[in-house]
């Protein structure tokens, strides 16, 4: 017998009526998601024969309003107790690899109270329509690997993947910048004496472990997301050790200090540095110099450094 479907939106509706309740998942266990993973096996070999006809795009589509309309049946909820089971079965069921908050993480998105600090109102406008165009080409991505678009669902894959994978997956794609409140912590840093020299070499090993994982492009992006949301799964403990491992990710040679070395003006510091990484923050070229004096006193960063040591 063929499915028949009753309007999207009204399952969508329903399905989220109770999102008021989601403990973010922190009441699901281990053993609660590989009971819930069987569920879903089942429920996928009953439903393949459904889809086996039909093309990719539109099996999946319809594959997620199937689900919905099967979580939002009254019977569901004696075996789907909890909203937060319910939407992580329909995370298993329909976007297992959770492309919707991966995909997301690569969109680099203007924020938009940045936006409207600025002045200019061509430029303001201008930045509005790209942070647009971001949003549009997202959300057509999404829909064409997964065959559809769920905006609530971005926010339970994120608490789920922080629940059950952030420990065990590096992510190595990120397209939004976030350096800057990085580095309003490091402010907070005095030095890196706290750091033993063979807690040093330990990190320097992570460090390029990561590197051979992590694709060049866009790596002080990835680096960012690494220390300040993947912190067990790297093995810091600290600030410190976060700040440390973050230099060694993306400066490793220190290339900006020694810019900042040979340069007189700010400006031609600041415009190398941008041609040669893509970024610049002043407050990393100090957090560069507490590291130099704690790792690498003895590294000579320019012939004005020899200068001064003579």
């Amino acid at each position: 017998m063929a499915l028949s479907f009753t309007p999207i939106e009204r399952y969508i509706t329903k399905f989220y009526q109770r999102e008021s309740s989601s403990k973010s998942f922190l009441e699901l266990s281990e053993e609660q998601l590989s009971t819930l993973a069987k569920y879903v096996y089942k429920r996928m070999e009953v439903m393949s024969d459904t889809f086996s006809q039909k093309s990719d795009r539109k099996s999946k589509l319809e594959l997620y309003q199937s689900t919905l309309q099967y979580l939002t049946n009254s019977p569901v909820y004696f075996s789907l107790r909890t909203f937060d089971e319910r939407i992580a079965f329909l995370i298993m069921m329909t976007d297992p690899n959770l492309v919707t908050f991966k995909e997301f993480l690569k969109v680099d998105l203007i924020n938009i109270s940045d936006i409207d600090k600025i002045e200019n109102e061509k430029e303001k406008n201008s930045l509005k329509k790209a942070r647009e165009h971001a949003i549009s080409s997202y959300k057509s991505i999404v829909r064409e690997k997964i065959g559809f678009f769920d905006v609530k669902l971005l926010k339970y894959e994120e608490l789920f993947f922080k629940r059950f994978f952030n420990e065990k997956e590096l992510i190595t794609e990120v397209g939004n910048n976030n350096q800057d409140s990085l580095m309003i912590k490091a402010k907070l840093l005095k030095d890196f004496n706290s750091i033993s020299d063979d807690r040093y070499e330990e990190l320097v090993s992570v460090a390029q472990t990561w590197s051979s994982l992590v694709p060049e492009r866009d790596n002080f992006k990835v680096a960012t997301y690494s220390v300040t949301n993947q912190k067990k799964l790297l093995g810091l403990t600290n600030l410190t050790e976060q700040l440390a491992l973050f230099i060694l990710m993306v400066d490793s040679n220190l290339d900006m200090l020694k810019i900042y070395e040979e340069e007189c003006t700010f400006e031609n510091i600041e415009e190398r540095i941008v041609n040669n990484f893509g970024y610049f923050n002043k407050d990393l070229i100090v957090l560069e110099r507490k590291f130099h004096d704690r790792f690498c006193p003895d590294k000579e960063l320019s012939v004005w450094s020899k200068i001064k040591k003579s």
